[in-house]
């Protein structure tokens, strides 16, 4: 489906566009076909003046939708091939609309004041009437309610800025084993600490954690960031994929309500509305999905071990006549790996048997005022297994021959040793199955909507989300203990919104919306630890609320200097952090108790865009934001005499203006470049300023915010009818510089004159990520194909004021000793092409998707890791999936993926622990409507 594109340029245009952006489009790219207008205030029955030539019914389409700030939302299909004799004349939207359509056999109709659905001509009447051509695809409303609404997939190619959208149908496409694997191939976005407990922690352009990428699920936020041992942290998100309707990432700072804090960007999800599930012309629906997935084993009886233990061992191998010759044992002789570890995991079951699945059922009805949704998805999956191919760990063979010379005649006598020591990093062996890395989902999605007179609707809304999952801290298999079956942690997440719009006929000043939410996130880590002897389990559990408001209003002028739209608002979070009644702080402050505190926040903004000139945009915006935070628990101050140490309770209180501004130009339709300079303040998280296990927030310190000053420049190319009519041609490439001031991050070190006394929170002087990154697409409806890429110049973290380590430098490539920041630098280089085509008038869709993941920015050591984080040093790992999709009538289709098709071991990008990632996997799924 798609919606409004601009007018295709005669090939002397394109020409000259292609050379005006000074890029090579070296890959073509399609997919998803989905795109919208700027959401406004506008009604059908307003007039608009036109001015739109005869020709290419799609061009003109986009030139009304331009005009007319409408959205469309149709097939490519429908309009392929076809023209139109134009339109010109002060008229309404509809009229002008139904001129343009005229003799197309298109109908269309106004689902709400500002969006179309067109639909494509009936087919003749050969039978039943009113039958439709099998293959047919019914179209589903898109509804926008103002900033939180999801951008369409062309919105990448038109903005002055970077984002990306994810469809239903992607999300499902790309799925992978573990949750966060549908973000995978995107440019700039990567999934930290991806293969433990089946959360998101979404990184952006080297950005993660503590919220810096905020994630808005249906306007809530529940993300909670968690002890993840000395080696880090982790922001966690809960979603199952079967009840996202549609993903929107947005890099660098956001000029939306939902813009707070968020120095690396924002993540903006839908769940499922009752035009997912509903078929066109009827009140009721349901959608049932089924799952199955290879590759994956039960979960073995906790303490169970795997991986590689006692790998070094040396043996005496020869001497003179002066020693015992003792020979090597037959299974090291023949360097059996199986030999040495664990003796289990090697079960891994066939590529085609299934071993794992999901299924889900979703429900919807429609009355005339009222629409409800009902879903439930039950997703059961085993720890998986290993790849076999590529750099898998091997034991190294090493032969020492010790000589010591004789004296006074006597011979030299010697001694030759064999050792045998693990080479690689990871513990686990080829197609071994990786421990605690199964999941138990439960989810339940209920949602009612109210649409009442004078445009006011009020969307209500729960969900729950509950799973027992595997868990295995960085610092256990880091120490060299190998890896243990834990006993499955928990989760249960609960969230209640409740959305307002009021949106009046014929009135361009008021879009407002109000939203209310409340999540809470129940958290229960268990983890081993060898040195615990019999009771080995360690945990960890806390409850993370969030209670939020926001209110934000959308204005459009239309005046004689050019279109001018306004969004202004504001919005307040408080949220706490408490032990959990499972696991109750103790008094003396024992090693892992929870942290215990509160935090409020308070933001308000205004935004605009100005258009003059038809070639000429503006936008600007102007965010202010109040942050407080208290810590419940006594931080022990030391003094040179111990007896003299005290306690005080940690308060952070922080304020600050962030600005952003665009400029876009446009010389010839379809081509755009734009220059971007966008700031966002982040105040320390809840966790960054309690006390608890890895680190002491220090009420002698005053944390500063971090103050993010990003620039991107850029170019978008968005091309119709290229090479063929109805083609689709779409193009970006930008280069971003991003600049963080006072960049937040844990540090063991004390400054001059100091007596912190412990581990605890700093700001950095700066630290900065740049680089390129490039994106394409190219559909013409037989064949499509994407591209994108991103590759970082430069990144730095650097503090001008003198440590007690004065050889130590002031400026690292990736982090300070014992930090966090190290945990999230990204690749170097990554990217990925996906190819397909259709086939069976577009029912039967396969393709192709590569990935190539490069080595971490820069090479991490002791001088930037220290004892707390030592980082994990992936290898560059170059992947491939394979997938197809059938439409085995109007209501039901068949996916099909073998993720990893050639079995290559390999450990992800930003993985904190030496876990190796799913090796070969096939998924298979069905879909139904009815």
């Amino acid at each position: 489906m798609t919606t409004r594109m601009n007018a295709g340029l005669r090939p002397s245009q394109f020409l000259t566009a292609l050379l005006l952006n000074s890029a090579a489009i070296a890959a073509l790219s399609g997919g998803v076909l989905l795109y919208g207008s700027a959401p406004v205030a506008a009604q059908q029955s307003a007039s608009f003046s036109y001015a739109i030539a005869s020709g290419n019914l799609t061009t003109a389409l986009n030139r009304f939708a331009d005009t007319s700030r409408i959205r469309l939302v149709y097939d490519a299909s429908v309009t392929r091939g076809l023209s139109t004799n134009g339109v010109k004349g002060t008229m309404s939207a509809e009229a002008a609309l139904s001129q343009l359509l005229s003799g197309s056999g298109i109908s269309y109709h106004f689902t709400s004041p500002t969006s179309v659905i067109l639909n494509a001509p009936a087919p003749a009447a050969t039978g039943n009437a009113g039958s439709v051509p099998e293959g047919a695809i019914t179209l589903n409303t898109i509804t926008i309610a103002g900033n939180s609404a999801i951008a369409a997939a062309d919105a990448t190619y038109s903005s002055p800025g970077s984002s990306t959208y994810l469809s239903q149908e992607k999300i499902e496409l790309f799925r992978g084993t573990s949750t966060g694997d549908f973000l995978k191939g995107q440019a700039g976005i990567m999934t930290g600490d991806n293969r433990n407990s089946g959360a998101i922690d979404i990184n952006i352009r080297g950005m993660q954690g503590f919220g810096r990428v905020p994630v808005v699920i249906d306007g809530a936020q529940q993300q909670n960031t968690v002890y993840r041992g000395y080696s880090g942290v982790a922001s966690r998100n809960y979603v199952d994929p079967d009840m996202i309707d549609g993903v929107e990432i947005v890099k660098g700072p956001s000029a939306g309500v939902y813009g707070v804090g968020a120095t690396g960007g924002v993540a903006v999800m839908r769940t499922l509305t009752a035009d997912d599930i509903i078929k066109d012309g009827q009140d009721t629906g349901w959608r049932v999905r089924g799952s199955l997935m290879s590759n994956t084993s039960s979960p073995p009886p906790e303490g169970t071990t795997g991986g590689l233990y006692g790998v070094t061992k040396s043996y005496i191998t020869g001497c003179n006549t002066t020693c015992v010759i003792q020979p090597i044992p037959d299974d090291v002789a023949k360097m059996d790996m199986s030999k040495f570890g664990s003796k289990t995991g090697f079960d891994r079951p066939a590529v085609l048997e299934p071993s794992s699945g999901s299924g889900s059922v979703a429900f919807a009805k429609r009355w005339e005022n009222f629409e409800l949704v009902a879903a439930y998805t039950r997703r059961k999956v085993g720890n998986y297994h290993a790849g076999t191919r590529g750099e898998t760990p091997q034991i190294r063979k090493t032969v020492n021959r010790v000589v010591r010379p004789g004296r006074g005649g006597r011979p030299d006598t010697w001694i030759e040793t064999t050792s045998f020591a693990l080479d690689g990093l990871n513990r686990y062996r080829a197609g071994e199955e990786v421990l605690n890395t199964s999941q138990d989902n439960t989810s339940y999605l209920l949602k009612g909507k109210f649409m009442l007179e004078g445009g006011h609707t009020l969307d209500l809304g729960y969900m729950k989300y509950q799973s027992k999952f595997g868990e295995l801290m960085p610092s256990v298999i880091i120490r060299g203990e190998g890896a243990v079956q834990a006993p499955l942690s928990d989760v249960d997440v609960d969230t209640y919104t409740a959305r307002y719009n009021w949106k009046p006929d014929n009135n361009d000043l008021i879009n407002l919306t109000a939203n209310l939410w409340h999540t809470k996130t129940e958290t229960d880590i268990r983890t081993p630890y060898e040195f615990f002897g019999d009771d080995y389990t360690q945990g960890y559990s806390d409850v993370a609320k969030r209670t939020g408001f926001d209110l934000s209003n959308e204005t459009l002028f239309d005046t004689r200097w050019g279109d001018v739209t306004l969004n202004y608002g504001g919005s307040y979070t408080y949220e706490t952090l408490a032990p959990s009644k499972h696991r109750p702080n103790t008094p003396d402050g024992g090693t892992l108790n929870a942290r215990d505190g509160w935090r409020k926040e308070t933001s308000g903004f205004i935004s605009g865009e100005w258009k003059p000139l038809d070639w000429l945009k503006f936008d600007g915006t102007l965010r202010y934001t109040k942050t407080h935070s208290y810590d419940n628990a006594l931080t022990r101050i030391p003094t040179k005499n111990p007896a003299d140490a005290y306690y005080l309770n940690n308060e952070e209180k922080s304020s600050g203006f962030a600005p952003i501004a665009a400029v876009t130009i446009e010389p010839l339709d379809g081509l755009q470049f734009y220059t971007r300079y966008a700031e966002a303040i982040r105040a320390p998280n809840l966790f960054e300023t309690t006390s608890g296990w890895s680190f002491d927030a220090s009420p002698l310190l005053t944390l500063k915010p971090e103050h993010a000053k990003n620039w991107e420049f850029g170019s978008n190319l968005k091309l119709d009818s290229v090479f063929d009519g109805g083609d689709e041609l779409r193009f970006k490439v930008a280069y971003f510089n991003n600049h963080i001031d006072n960049y937040l991050t844990r540090t063991i070190e004390n400054k001059p004159g100091e007596n912190i006394g412990s581990t605890t929170m700093r700001n950095l002087d700066y630290a900065k990520f740049k680089g390129y990154e490039i994106s394409a697409r190219y559909d013409n409806g037989w064949f499509f194909g994407e591209a994108s890429g991103i590759y970082y110049t430069g990144t730095e973290f650097c503090t001008t004021e003198q440590t007690n380590s004065p050889l130590r430098p002031n400026c690292f490539g990736g982090g300070v000793p014992s930090g966090y920041a190290q945990m999230h630098l990204p690749p170097k280089k990554s990217g990925s092409v996906t190819l397909g085509t259709r086939w069976l008038d577009e029912a039967l869709t396969v393709g192709s998707r590569v990935t190539y993941t490069g080595k971490r920015a820069t090479e991490l050591g002791n001088a930037t890791s220290g004892g707390y984080t030592a980082g994990i040093e992936w290898s560059q790992y170059t992947l491939v999936d394979i997938f197809a999709s059938y439409k085995i009538n109007e209501d039901t289709t068949f996916d099909f993926n073998i993720d990893n098709l050639t079995d290559v071991y390999y450990m992800d990008a930003l993985t904190l622990g030496l876990m190796p990632s799913p090796g070969r996997t096939f998924r298979a799924s069905l879909t139904a409507k009815f």
